[in-house]
C-alpha cells in the first residue's frame, strides 16, 4: 500500500508542470520518513498534547463587536498604554513599553527577598491555560528590529509562543501592580516619576485600565500581589489597593472603607463581589450596583437600581419603596439615578454596557438605565429639565453641548450597542416597544392623578 501511494505521487508530479507552488503543495507527506521516524513524529505530537493542561474556556475579556467601524472605537481603545494579549496592534509606543519594564523592575525589587523573578514566571506558566481561557483571541508582543518598535500582531496558538506570552503578561502585570502601589501612597513613588508628574497621565491610565479590551485576569494580579507582598505589613491588601485606585468610580452612600472593614458583617456579601471580579471592568460595574443591605439609607445622588432581573421598567410598578430611585406612590414621582456627563462618559458606560451584554445578558441594569436616559433626551429642553432635576450632572457646558455630544455621529455607538441588545431579533424588539409603551402610559396615569388632586 505504501509503495502504491508513493507511485501515485510520482506519477502526479510528472503530469503537472514544475513550479515552486507544486513543489511546496504537492510533495507527498513524510516522503523521506521511515515508518519508525513517522511514528516517532506522531507520538511526539501526541505527547505534547497530553502534557498540555486543558482548561475549559471562560471567556471574560472580549473584543468590541466587529460591526463598529474604526471611527466608533475610540471610546474602547487605550490612550496611554496597551495591556494584555487581546487586541491586534501593528505598532506600540516604545517609550511606554520601556516605562512598563521600569515599573516591573521596581515591583520585583519590592518582592525581594521572598519572591524572585523565577517565582513569577513559574506562577504565570502554571496558570497559563486558565489565562488563555479568558480570551477569545490572543496576540503576542515582540520587538521588531527593522523599525525599532514593539508590535502585537501575531496570533498566539494554543501550544505555541508560550515564552513570549509569559514575558508579555509578566511585564503588563508587574506594571499594573507597581502603578497601583504608587497611586496608593506618594511614599511608594520613585523620584521623577513620569506618570505622576502630569495629572492627565494618571487620569488616562485609570481610564485605560477599565477598558474591556485592555484587561488581565483579576485572579492573576491578585495571586502575583499576594506572592510578592502578602507577609509584608507595610503594604495594603490587594482589595484595598484596587478599590483605592478606582475609588472615583465608586458610587455608594456608604464609604468604601466601611464596606471593606471586616468588622462590618452587613457588607460581607457586597465585599465578596469586590474580591473576586473577572477583571477591573467587572470590579467597576460592581461599584455601580446597589449595596443590597442599605436600600433605605441611600442618599441623594447615588445609584440604587435593583439587582437581578428587576430593571427600570419594574420601578413603575407602584411598590411602596422609600428610597430616592424608585417610584414614590405618595406624590406621584418617578425618581431617576443621576448621570454625570463629561468627556469620559461615553467610554465609561460604553465599556460597561458591552461587558454586561457579553457576560451578564440577564442582568443588564446599566444598559437599561442608559436606554431610559436616551429615551428621555430628545431636545435641548429635555436636557435642561434633567439638569435642573439633578438627573444629569452637566460637566460639558450648555445643554446644547450635551445634545451635540450625544448626537455627534449619525448612529451613536450607545444606540448601536442597544440595538444589538434590545432589537437583535423581532421578539426582543416587540418586548422593548411594549415596555416603552408601558412607561409612557404609566407616566400619563401619574400626571392625570396629579391633576385630579
Amino acid at each position: 500500500m505504501e509503495n502504491t501511494r508513493t507511485k501515485e505521487w510520482s506519477k502526479r508530479k510528472e503530469e503537472e508542470p514544475e513550479t515552486s507552488t507544486n513543489k511546496r503543495c504537492c510533495s507527498p507527506p513524510f516522503e523521506n520518513s521511515s515508518v519508525d521516524e513517522l511514528a516517532q513524529q506522531i507520538q511526539s505530537k501526541l505527547d505534547s498534547l497530553n502534557n498540555y493542561q486543558h482548561v475549559k474556556p471562560d471567556y471574560c475579556i472580549f473584543r468590541i463587536p466587529g460591526k463598529f467601524s474604526d471611527e466608533y472605537l475610540a471610546p474602547y481603545r487605550p490612550r496611554y498604554t496597551v495591556i494584555g494579549p487581546l487586541v491586534y496592534y501593528y505598532y506600540l509606543s516604545g517609550h511606554q513599553e520601556e516605562e512598563k519594564q521600569r515599573y516591573l523592575a521596581s515591583f520585583l525589587r519590592r518582592a525581594k527577598p521572598n519572591t524572585s523573578l523565577n517565582d513569577f514566571i513559574e506562577l504565570i506558566e502554571k496558570y497559563l491555560p486558565k489565562i488563555r481561557g479568558c480570551y477569545e483571541k490572543m496576540y503576542y508582543r515582540y520587538w521588531d528590529d527593522s523599525v525599532g518598535r514593539a508590535r502585537q500582531d501575531k496570533r498566539a496558538g494554543t501550544l505555541s509562543h508560550s515564552s513570549l506570552l509569559i514575558g508579555m503578561i509578566l511585564v503588563d502585570a508587574g506594571f499594573i501592580l507597581e502603578l497601583l502601589l504608587r497611586a496608593y501612597s506618594e511614599g511608594l513613588r520613585a523620584e521623577n516619576d513620569l506618570i505622576f508628574a502630569k495629572s492627565g497621565t494618571i487620569h488616562d491610565l485609570k481610564r485605560d485600565l477599565m477598558l474591556l479590551e485592555n484587561q488581565l485576569p483579576f485572579f492573576l494580579l491578585k495571586k502575583m500581589y499576594k506572592r510578592a507582598l502578602k507577609c509584608n505589613p507595610h503594604y495594603p491588601s490587594f482589595l484595598h489597593l484596587t478599590c483605592h485606585f478606582f475609588s472615583h468610580y465608586y458610587n455608594q452612600s456608604i464609604s468604601i472603607d466601611e464596606v471593606l472593614s471586616p468588622n462590618n458583617p452587613h457588607s460581607s456579601e457586597y465585599r465578596s463581589n469586590l474580591e473576586d471580579p473577572k477583571h477591573f471592568t467587572d470590579l467597576i460595574r460592581t461599584f455601580q450596583q446597589p449595596y443590597s443591605t442599605i436600600h433605605k439609607q441611600q442618599q441623594c445622588g447615588k445609584w440604587n437600581i435593583l439587582r437581578g432581573n428587576t430593571h427600570f421598567m419594574n420601578l413603575i410598578s407602584f411598590q411602596k419603596l422609600e428610597v430616592r430611585e424608585e417610584f414614590d406612590e405618595n406624590n406621584g414621582e418617578l425618581k431617576i439615578p443621576p448621570l454625570k456627563v463629561d468627556d469620559s462618559t461615553e467610554s465609561f458606560y460604553g465599556n460597561l454596557m458591552v461587558w454586561e451584554q457579553c457576560y451578564y445578558p440577564n442582568d443588564t441594569f446599566i444598559c437599561d438605565y442608559i436606554f431610559l436616559i436616551g429615551y428621555l433626551i430628545k431636545s435641548a429642553e429635555d436636557v435642561s429639565i434633567l439638569v435642573r432635576k439633578r438627573i444629569l450632572i452637566n460637566q460639558l457646558g450648555s445643554p446644547i453641548e450635551i445634545l451635540n455630544a450625544y448626537n455627534a455621529v449619525p448612529h451613536h455607538s450607545w444606540i448601536a450597542i442597544l440595538k444589538l441588545e434590545y432589537f437583535s431579533n423581532p421578539w426582543r424588539g416587540v418586548a422593548t416597544i411594549a415596555a416603552i409603551i408601558l412607561l409612557v402610559l404609566t407616566m400619563i396615569q401619574t400626571i392625570c392623578a396629579l391633576f385630579s388632586l
